[in-house]
């Protein structure tokens, strides 16, 4: 689940910010200098107890004696004793009494003209108001902090008040401002030739570019910060911005060098005994396993990853682990361990509040337990998990379980209900899809103008060096003439490149005209022989049903028997067909799944031989499959069993009565060869190149006059091809024929 990694990565930003400026309040001797000029003799002992105190019980104590003798005490004393008490309560964690001292502090900063105090009054209400998620207010905080820090000419805790003020924009999805905001703090950097500013500029400039996937410039932001990073030896800023590398080259779907970032952090952290980052690292690591279809290594890193949360007893990245777990489970079918870690999971949920991943949880389950046809106690999950999503509008959420009941019903023979919910599946999609759409518009746009801006800006800047350097080459006129004659140069060149390039591709575009008119005449053909072979059974339908009814008003028991007989068949025929018709169709309009997995051929070879002995026992045929051993495919499993059921049949249906069908399976060519042998009536060589195409029909009646759809090896040349294979036939009259089909090896794609 890789929802935790934004959300680790800007808790840890903001860790380093308020780190850098706590040392710097405690370091910076010309700060220090004039917050003891203007602070009493109490509040300076009080200053220096609370930081010389290690005990959290009792700066507790000393906090509270402090604030009870403040009745007689000047307003300048009560601000700065309710300030330090207040610093010091957020450095032990107590975060409510924090806060209730520095609300206290804050009701008499009038009282104080200390702008480095009122700097840290107000960055301290910015970081608890932003754990409260009270991302406006913190802003407020933290801009008169940035003001504060302005007048004390504090540029470092500047940059750092700036830099908030960004992540809690980035938190807001404001990426514009955000960007805004780091910009600032990175030109601040520059101008102060402050590294420390410049690096965490880059650095967060890096994340939010990577959300808006501008990849190339995010990449940019992030090495450029790590140039920085040499500098400076940060090695906690040097893990975050490895895990960040590993997150870009994980959206660009480049797996091995995302591990090989993440890899580079877990070092650092492990060396830094960071657990949190330890932790985070083997779960991002897991993820791209995961991905990767490599289950033993992700289940690895998962269990290492939950091994350290347990450490840190932090139940809400526990039950994150539990889910992953979970997941890694049901992708590698093992039903039963994935049910148990997402039952765990759900009862750590129950003390931590959050419904979009008991809603995910509940789905997972519903998923695994449909494994054992336990559709009850799998559509009570789903019934939960929607409840969930719909409370909280979780819309993408919603949109999976409306798709898993769909497929509930479908198991469940119910296709009236099957088709309600795949209905609102679809609508809900299409509503996400513009909603997204929608957001994206608004948040690039708004990161595009921003662009512009910095972009003019630059533009300006650059006209004025321009024209500076215009003034100082007045007299250099013979260069300004080679310029000049370089650019007519360089636009006829471009002129003639482009006159060259319209024509080519006018030329392509015809091509491509003609193979379109190519295309639509050999489907109008292929729908004609369709209509036709459509007209054929109904008529049949309605004269046999005709029939029946004359024979059923006469009582005729056996001529109503036999006209049933020949409908049921009829409509068995024309069902097949508009099957066939319905997948062809998807085919062509690129809606059908494409999910390769690995597959073991043997297994799935024989799982279907399984299912297509009854019909072959019919006919006393004998299905004999030889299968190499250890034969792994990459490819969509559905696709493949339809094709090799349909060649099965197809058999089935041409052999003579005692015959042997063999199935025969191999390496060859670096790819995996399956091939279908029958000794039936085999087909003639001019009619073997027509079983493929889509506009010649060819078809014939089988051994006991089975008749066929006639598009059957259509749709499984469409489905080999789509599987990264190839199909072909050889046959030859009377002594039968062999259909082979190729499937790519494991890792070969």
């Amino acid at each position: 689940m890789v929802r935790n990694i934004y959300r680790y990565i800007f808790m840890l930003l903001l860790a380093i910010t308020l780190s850098s400026s706590l040392a710097l309040a405690y370091t910076n001797s010309e700060a220090t200098e004039q917050s003891s000029a203007q602070t009493t003799s109490k509040t300076a002992t009080l200053q220096q107890t609370l930081e010389q105190t290690t005990d959290s019980k009792e700066i507790i104590t000393i906090c509270e004696n402090a604030v009870k003798n403040l009745d007689s005490a000047s307003g300048l004393e009560k601000f700065e004793t309710y300030l330090f008490c207040g610093i010091q309560l957020y450095e032990i964690d107590d975060y409510e009494r924090s806060l209730t001292h520095l609300n206290s502090a804050f009701s008499y900063r009038n009282y104080t003209t200390n702008d480095e105090h009122l700097g840290k009054l107000y960055n301290y209400l910015g970081w608890i108001t932003s754990a409260n998620s009270d991302f406006n207010q913190a802003i407020t905080y933290f801009t008169n902090a940035s003001n504060s820090y302005q007048k004390s000419g504090n540029t470092v805790d500047q940059g750092n008040s700036l830099n908030s003020i960004g992540a809690m924009y980035w938190y807001q999805r404001n990426y514009a401002m955000a960007l805004s905001y780091f910009n600032e703090v990175l030109n601040l950097g520059e101008e102060s030739d402050n590294v420390e500013l410049m690096l965490k500029a880059l650095t967060n400039k890096g994340v939010v570019l990577n959300q808006l996937a501008q990849y190339n410039d995010a990449l940019k932001c992030l090495e450029k910060a790590l140039e920085l990073n040499q500098l400076t030896n940060n090695k906690d800023s040097r893990a975050s911005l490895m895990n960040n590398l590993g997150n870009i080259y994980y959206s660009l779907n480049k797996y091995d060098s995302a591990i090989r970032y993440y890899r580079e952090a877990l070092s650092i952290y492990t060396e830094l005994k960071d657990v949190n980052g330890v932790s985070s690292c083997h779960n991002n690591i897991g993820e791209v396993f995961l991905k990767m279809g490599d289950i033993n290594s992700a289940l690895e890193n998962y269990e290492i990853s939950l091994r350290y949360e347990r450490t840190e007893k932090d139940s809400a990245d526990i039950a994150v682990t539990y889910v992953n777990i979970g997941r890694a489970h049901q992708f590698g079918k093992d039903y039963k361990l994935a049910i148990s870690y997402f039952e765990k999971a759900l009862k750590l949920l129950i003390n931590y509040d959050d419904p979009a991943l008991e809603s995910e949880t509940y789905l997972h389950l519903a998923q695994t337990v449909m494994s054992f046809d336990r559709y009850t106690q799998a559509n009570d999950y789903l019934n939960r998990a929607i409840e969930i999503a719909q409370r909280i509008n979780e819309k993408p959420i919603l949109a999976q379980c409306y798709d898993t009941k769909s497929e509930l019903y479908e198991q469940q023979q119910d296709f009236k209900n099957a088709f309600q919910y795949q209905k609102l599946y679809a609508n809900l999609k299409d509503s996400i899809t513009d909603e997204q759409a929608l957001a994206n518009s608004a948040r690039m746009e708004a990161v595009y103008n921003l662009l512009q801006k910095e972009e003019t800006i630059s533009k300006l800047e650059q006209d004025n060096i321009s024209k500076q350097e215009d003034l100082d080459k007045a007299k250099e006129t013979r260069t300004l003439y080679l310029i000049i004659s370089i650019a007519l140069l360089a636009c006829i060149i471009f002129l003639f490149l482009l006159i060259r390039l319209r024509r080519k591709s006018n030329q392509q575009l015809k091509v491509k005209n003609a193979e379109l008119a190519q295309l639509n005449a050999t489907k109008d053909k292929f729908f004609s022989i369709i209509a036709h072979d459509l007209k054929s059974p109904f008529s049949s339908l309605m004269g046999f049903a005709e029939m029946l009814c004359l024979h059923a008003e006469s009582k005729n028991t056996k001529e109503v028997i036999d006209y049933s007989q020949v409908i049921h068949n009829s409509t068995k025929r024309l069902l097949g067909l508009v099957e066939n018709l319905l997948q062809w169709s998807r085919t062509q309009l690129g809606t059908t799944e494409y999910k390769p997995m690995h597959i073991d051929v043997s297994i799935q070879s024989q799982n279907i031989v399984s299912l297509l002995r009854l019909s072959a026992e019919e006919k006393d045929i004998v299905i004999s499959p030889k299968i190499e051993k250890d034969l792994v495919a990459w490819a969509d499993q559905n696709l493949f069993s339809t094709v090799l059921r349909n060649l099965i049949s197809n058999a089935i249906k041409f052999s003579r009565v005692g015959s042997v069908i063999y199935v025969v399976a191999s390496k060859k060519n670096g790819m995996i060869e399956v091939a279908v042998s029958d000794s039936g009536v085999g087909i003639r060589q001019e009619n073997v190149e027509k079983l493929f195409q889509v506009d010649s029909n060819f078809t014939t009646k089988g051994t006991f006059n089975e008749k066929g759809t006639g598009i059957g090896l259509v749709l499984c040349k469409e489905f080999v091809e789509i599987n990264k294979g190839s199909i072909w036939a050889e046959s030859e009259l009377e002594k039968g024929s062999t259909f082979t089909f190729t499937l790519p090896l494991n890792g070969t794609n």
